[in-house]
């Protein structure tokens, strides 16, 4: 590969873990799953992400939220919600108290939570090795980013809400038994 075919194929993200969780308050989500990069967007309802280092951000309908790992973060119904749920590597999910949750909170096709139907939607994009994203993108990120859906009103969040859910031949599944998308 030369040079510019590098440059300009470097910042593509490629091996991401996506998932819909549905939510009812109150919910905490401790993520302690060292991803390099994660993006949160919320398609219904609303939530706070809370990096263990700075201030607790809202996150309404539409918004969107690039975190740069690997340091752990929540995401709640509000700040002080404490942590029911703590995402590992890997997507392996437990209580706070170490126990597994995988049986008891998946709600099929790429969808975990709480419930149906869930006042709060959340949609999830993981890359969760750093060889997946290019090192010069993550470097040019500040560490927590929210881009305010009316800042930049785009159909994004609703294409990706119809289509997380799809389970089409363009999808693999992992070793965890969750879909991802190639």
């Amino acid at each position: 590969m030369d040079p510019l075919t590098g440059l300009l194929d470097g910042p593509r993200a490629r091996g991401a873990f996506l998932l819909r969780s549905l939510l009812d308050p109150p919910f905490a989500l401790r993520i302690e799953d060292r991803a390099p990069m994660t993006v949160v967007a919320v398609a219904r309802g609303s939530a706070w992400v809370v990096p263990d280092e700075g201030d607790p951000v809202p996150v309404r309908p539409g918004d969107v939220t690039v975190l740069r790992g690997p340091d752990a973060y929540l995401v709640a119904d509000d700040p002080a919600t404490p942590p029911q749920v703590v995402i590992h590597p890997g997507q392996r999910c437990t209580t706070r108290y170490g126990e597994p949750l995988a049986e008891t909170t998946g709600l099929g096709v790429r969808t975990w939570g709480i419930g149906r139907p869930g006042s709060t939607v959340l949609l999830t994009g993981t890359y969760p090795k750093a060889g997946e994203v290019s090192r010069r993108l993550l470097a040019a990120l500040p560490a927590l980013l929210t881009v305010r859906a009316e800042e930049w009103p785009t159909p994004l969040v609703g294409v990706l809400a119809d289509e997380v859910v799809r389970d089409s031949p363009a999808r693999r599944r992992s070793s965890t038994g969750c879909s991802t998308w190639c």
